[in-house]
């Protein structure tokens, strides 16, 4: 045991101890890592000492490095439970033993004669023993950009060659904890092997390996489908070799991994690699190896555990996945207004809303398919300026994306939370009370048809009307609870011929709400500012006409005009802009939803508020000389508040709802769900 006495560090003061009875009294007080050699791809590490949790050892990296000082490489002690440790390694390292050899080769100069020759040089390197680190990448991408530049077309032969090189390259260990390096040189290696797919002499036909695949398509062939279409099938993402056009040789009527809608009179070179290792980012994680359910689960645990429950403003982003083949398309100068449609069939099938939907804490979290591209000056993949279409019931379809970009495309995964500010106390409560409404409203249309004296006037006619509208809207939206189910498992699937036509029926009931509203506020108009002149004959087919006539475009002009099919070279997939993805209602957020829900209600509203204020008017000013002014102002605020809820001005809280801070909305949501 060392002596806690002694001056100093004991641990460098180590004289008359022995070294294996000191490890094993600190091993015994917590986890340590014994003294072991490290082998990597940069090369060897001897001799990396003995350390308690905690400690760390620095070593120069090796191979020579024309800049100082040296980039070196961390080997930490980490603890992985209470009684083990284990090394782990941290590299600022560049350069592999194999990496002067291949700058020596980017040093030579290429002709026309010896180009072959270098490209099988710069093959033998990347495939021979030793692996591949980040540092080849940069040579290599040196020597690609020799022979692009000295060659107007690249042999076939010289294509296999450097096409097999990168996909070498691109399976390497290429970890290394220089993050702008390994920035700067994957940009460079990507520009260079597009260069060579535009140089390529190899025209309409794949040049495969691997990791990387390239395709130049000629203007006069579309590459084997129909209608400027370009169409990949692949069996597995992860080996490019088995990438052809024609579907395999079985004849069967397979759908493609990859489709390309190909403009027109252009030339366009496709690369394709198996995964983003040259698109460094900080945010993306590398999907994990098991079945689809053991993928799932460990995706799902990562995701929950990096989501942020308690994040109070919602801000904090998920990890997200690269989901996809990556693919690198370059059609040219196009116009402005250029739109690249592209289907891409994601690597993991995330599954149905029964897999896809999850709760983390109070909050409904969904696993999404997101269209992005690689933004190099962030190092980071973005979406803005693509357009994410996939149908969320049927995940494996596949996905379009519409992007203005003429840059790297890959299919994103990533956790999202649906419904901001949810609370399942919330879904409770509305069923509760809105129980209570429809309790309520039977008990009104039970009472008054009944009453002779009560019935046959025009405002009992217009309230009865307005409660039966109400009743059934309310009807349809609390059976949606037992009818529909976010994870897919009710009698009515989500985004189905009959949630459709669910979805359009309370639309259209809802509207009608809105109309008898607006009626109730020009009848009482009518009955206590008009007064004289307020007769209308036969009101009631034409209050019910106008009720139930006026919204029924709605509906209609929403499912039709806002689901459509989205075709990429034969390929087809739905685009649901009207139907939501959890619930048989309108998507919040869409067009059609402010345009066909959202603006009559407020137009609604907005009408009733000018009723409302003629009606307080009057309320205000009438009198009754036998009541005192406290009971005076009693009984007009009484009169107010029955009017402000036949109006419908609760709506008013529905509609600040929008604002986006959680806190807000949720507040807003109780309170719009007690009114």
């Amino acid at each position: 045991v060392v002596s806690t006495q002694s001056t100093g560090d004991p641990e460098k003061n180590m004289k008359g101890v022995n070294e294996l009875q000191w490890q094993k009294c600190v091993a015994d007080q917590g986890p340590a890592c014994v003294k072991q050699d490290v082998d990597s791809v940069y090369g060897p590490f001897k001799d990396i000492p003995f350390m308690r949790s905690g400690s760390n050892e620095t070593r120069n990296c090796p191979g020579n490095y024309d800049t100082k000082p040296v980039p070196t490489a961390t080997f930490a002690c980490e603890a992985v439970s209470p009684t083990k440790a284990v090394i782990k390694p941290y590299y600022k390292c560049i350069k592999t033993p194999k990496t002067d050899e291949i700058e020596k080769l980017g040093k030579e100069e290429v002709t026309a004669d010896n180009v072959e020759n270098v490209s099988k040089q710069l093959k033998d390197f990347t495939n021979s023993k030793g692996g591949n680190g980040i540092g080849d990448v940069g040579a290599a991408a040196d020597v690609l950009q020799k022979i692009a530049k000295s060659s107007t077309k690249v042999s076939e032969a010289v294509t296999d060659n450097l096409v097999a090189s990168v996909s070498s390259l691109a399976g390497g260990d290429l970890k290394t904890e220089d993050a702008a390096k390994k920035q700067e040189i994957s940009k460079k290696m990507v520009e260079n092997i597009k260069e060579i797919a535009k140089k390529t002499a190899v025209s309409n036909k794949l040049v495969k390996s691997a990791n990387v695949a390239i395709m130049k398509v000629s203007p006069d062939k579309s590459g084997g489908d129909k209608g400027n279409g370009l169409s990949f099938f692949l069996p597995n993402a992860k080996d490019l070799t088995k990438l052809d056009t024609d579907g395999g040789t079985d004849g069967g009527d397979k759908k493609p991994a990859i489709a390309i809608a190909v403009p027109g009179g252009v030339e366009m070179s496709v690369v394709m690699l198996s995964g983003d290792a040259f698109f460094p980012s900080e945010k993306t994680g590398a999907i994990p190896a098991g079945n689809q359910d053991e993928v799932r689960d460990s995706l799902w645990k990562d995701l929950k555990d990096d989501f942020n429950v308690t994040d109070p403003d919602g801000s904090a982003d998920s990890i997200k996945y690269v989901n996809s083949v990556v693919l690198e398309i370059d059609v040219g100068a196009q116009d402005p207004g250029f739109v690249l449609n592209l289907y891409i069939k994601p690597n993991f099938q995330v599954g149905d809303p029964s897999k896809s939907l999850s709760r983390v804490g109070d909050r409904r979290v969904q696993i999404k398919y997101l269209c992005a591209w690689y933004k190099t000056e962030k190092a980071e993949w973005v979406t803005d300026g693509c357009v994410t279409t996939y149908e969320s019931d049927s995940m494996e379809s596949g996905v379009v994306c519409s992007c203005s970009h003429n840059t790297s495309f890959a299919v994103l995964m990533a956790a999202e939370e649906i419904a901001p500010g949810y609370v399942e106390a919330q879904s409770l409560m509305s069923q509760i009370l809105l129980g209570g409404s429809i309790f309520g409203l039977i008990a009104t249309i039970s009472l008054i048809l009944p009453a002779s004296a009560i019935v046959t006037t025009r405002s009992a006619k217009v309230n009865i009307c307005f409660s039966i509208a109400l009743l059934l809207a309310s009807l349809l939206f609390l059976l949606q609870d037992v009818l529909v189910k976010d994870d897919n498992s009710g009698v009515i699937q989500l985004r189905s011929v009959g949630c459709a036509v669910y979805t359009m029926l309370q639309h259209y009931m809802w509207l009608v709400v809105f109309m008898w509203t607006v009626i109730e506020g020009f009848l009482m108009y009518l009955s206590l500012v008009q007064v004289f002149g307020s007769h209308i004959s036969h009101y009631m087919i034409k209050f019910n006409a106008l009720a139930y006539g006026v919204p029924v475009v709605f509906p209609l002009v929403g499912y039709f005009a806002f689901t459509r099919k989205v075709t990429v070279a034969g390929v087809e997939v739905t685009d649901h802009q009207y139907i939501a993805e959890t619930m048989c209602f309108l998507k919040p957020g869409t067009i059609n939803f402010y345009a066909l829900f959202f603006g009559p209600l407020v137009l609604a509203i907005l009408v009733n508020l000018v009723f409302f204020g003629l009606v307080l008017n009057v309320i205000r000013k009438s009198k009754n000389s036998s009541l005192s002014d406290r009971e005076q102002l009693l009984r007009q605020m009484k009169a107010a508040v029955g009017v402000m809820v036949l109006l419908g001005t609760g709506w008013i809280i529905g509609v600040f709802m929008t604002i986006p801070t959680p806190g807000m909305q949720i507040t807003l949501q109780y309170l719009f769900i007690i009114i």
